[in-house]
């Protein structure tokens, strides 16, 4: 009975891979958080580390289910850690899966046709990354048709296109932002600043929760600067649009004292600029996630601090999610992960935490 159950798990993987595998990127690293205001969420523990084949989850979980995650990058700060929590949440679980993106970054067409293709192969469960709710409403309809649960990461649609959402409050963030450049000026390294000029760097202009986190931001910090020059501007996930997007920036204002990185791929950009350019006492710099790379830009100066967002727990718990609609435990829709402010003193600690995950 076993051998049968074994064999057919196989041929399912089989077929999966034929209708995605030739979409997706091969896997490639990884990260993620430690103080919001000092700490507003506790981080998920690592699960123990799980064979390819946990019988004894197995056994728990009746049978064996095959989920697809369908990403917007594999690898990196921010959805290598994701790939990673979603990873030990099968092993313990018992279930198989596939983590899968577009061979471009951000690439929202392609994200939809490898979620047709996933709900056209009937996959047991959906997890996924909607950067344009109009653009997936047809695709999720369909999944919605075919009874297969969808949970997405750290961005959202609505309560009618899929069963729950879990990733960063928009607002909490942005206001945790604002919060932490308020921190620093008030501080003595930055007690000649009497203005704020400050440029928010995100993913794409049409990403909806970083438009939400950035009206928040933008409204904390006009309570206290209502003067405030506020420059909204996007770095497609890359490193070196962001740096250049930061010169081009401080020669349109000269005045620009503070910079907000909300794209944890174009940080290191960023924070490689304001090094080269000995700008760290010219410039507050907040960035966002927490790869070993920034937490080390932490630690130079180049960044003041990082404001990490738990990617791992994201993509960890929607599989609990999935695992608890199936059971017929419907989570609440909108679930928040948390986000932690990382400063200098904070790194050692953090660091030992991404080893314990295995994303070091």
């Amino acid at each position: 009975m076993k051998l049968k159950k074994l064999i057919g798990l196989l041929l399912v993987s089989a077929l999966v891979l034929t209708g995605c595998g030739s979409s997706a990127e091969e896997p490639q690293a990884t990260t993620e958080p430690a103080e919001t205001q000092e700490n507003t969420e506790e981080e998920t523990e690592a699960p123990e580390p799980a064979q390819e084949e946990n019988a004894e989850a197995a056994e728990t979980s009746g049978e064996s289910q095959d989920i697809m995650f369908v990403s917007i990058v594999t690898g990196g700060v921010a959805w290598g850690s994701a790939q990673k929590g979603f990873e030990d949440a099968l092993a313990e679980v018992g279930w198989t899966g596939q983590y899968v993106s577009p061979t471009t970054p951000n690439d929202t067409a392609g994200v939809i046709t490898l979620l047709d293709t996933a709900v056209t192969n009937k996959a047991d469960g959906i997890i996924t990354v909607i950067l344009d709710t109009d653009q997936a409403t047809d695709v999720l309809t369909k999944a919605r048709e075919a009874e297969i649960p969808v949970v997405t990461c750290n961005t959202y649609t609505t309560e009618e296109l899929q069963d729950c959402w879990i990733g960063t409050d928009p607002v909490n963030m942005g206001v945790t932002q604002a919060e932490t450049v308020l921190s620093y000026l008030k501080e003595e390294k930055y007690s000649s600043f009497d203005h704020v000029t400050a440029c928010y760097i995100q993913t794409t202009l049409e990403t909806e929760t970083q438009n939400l986190q950035y009206k928040a931001f933008c409204e904390t910090i006009q309570k206290e600067y209502p003067d405030a020059t506020l420059i909204q501007e996007e770095c497609n996930s890359d490193a070196a649009v962001a740096s250049d997007k930061l010169a081009a920036l401080l020669k349109s204002y000269p005045d620009l004292n503070v910079v907000v990185s909300q794209d944890g791929y174009g940080c290191p950009g960023i924070a490689n600029y304001v090094e080269s350019e000995n700008l760290s006492d010219k410039l507050i710099v907040v960035g966002i996630d927490d790869s070993e790379e920034i937490l080390n830009y932490v630690t130079s100066g180049a960044l003041d601090c990082t404001i990490a967002q738990d990617f791992y727990k994201m993509a960890y718990e929607s599989v609990h999610y999935i695992k608890d609609i199936k059971e017929g435990n419907k989570p609440a829709f909108a679930n928040d992960s948390g986000t932690i402010v990382i400063k200098e003193g904070d790194v050692e600690e953090h660091l030992k935490i991404l080893e314990e995950r295995g994303l070091l």
